[in-house]
């Protein structure tokens, strides 16, 4: 907060351009981020989601390359945007904020493994209801409420891609949750009905990258 104020961004705000310098290191302060990379043959391909307490950019920085993805919010968020001149010389100065720097990098490897194991191992249901668990923890206004109310800001090509399967079936996993109880869906909003109902993996057994650090 000190070395940048806060700025407000609407939802479907691009925050950097893949193929473009890094410039900027962007901490998330609240709402949600997504990763969008453009391959050679025009396909679009959403490779992550980004939460609270994120740097978005850091490893471009570090490396000293420019961006492979493209960054959009998905929600309106509150981030404070880090010259990268301020941000390499936190890390030579600052070794908490080094420290913290290295947690993430460490929880993401961490999740892709888990996604990794996710995909392998778990069934395309379960994956959908990890997406929405992981959905509701960030949107989620009290711990102790049990129906989750979420909008659902991405496409249904871009959940289909992050649980690996087609569009087609995952409105047949949608309908499916539905006839279960397990969610509503209004007018662009999913509602789960019981949140802590939805498969998840215990913190002991993965590290989410939509968790906090």
């Amino acid at each position: 907060r000190r070395l940048a104020p806060q700025q407000t961004c609407a939802a479907n705000t691009k925050l950097f351009q893949q193929g473009a310098p890094a410039r900027e290191v962007y901490f998330i302060n609240r709402g949600l981020v997504k990763l969008v990379r453009m391959e050679d043959s025009g396909r679009e391909l959403i490779m992550d989601l980004r939460s609270p307490n994120w740097l978005l950019g850091a490893a471009t920085v570090l490396v000293q390359k420019c961006h492979p993805m493209t960054a959009v919010t998905l929600s309106e968020c509150d981030l404070h945007c880090i010259p990268v001149t301020v941000f390499n010389a936190l890390l030579k100065t600052n070794a908490s904020f080094s420290l913290h720097l290295h947690r993430m990098h460490s929880n993401e490897i961490l999740a892709q493994i888990a996604r990794m194991s996710q995909l392998s191992c778990r069934s395309a249901e379960e994956r959908l209801e990890h997406l929405l668990w992981q959905l509701t923890s960030v949107f989620r206004l009290s711990e102790s409420t049990e129906e989750a109310k979420v909008q659902l800001s991405l496409n249904y090509w871009e959940v289909a891609q992050l649980i690996a399967v087609t569009p087609e079936y995952l409105c047949r996993l949608l309908k499916k949750m539905r006839e279960k109880g397990v969610i509503r869906q209004e007018r662009g909003w999913i509602i789960v009905t019981d949140f802590r109902k939805l498969w998840h993996p215990t913190r002991e057994d993965s590290a989410s990258s939509l968790g906090r650090i």
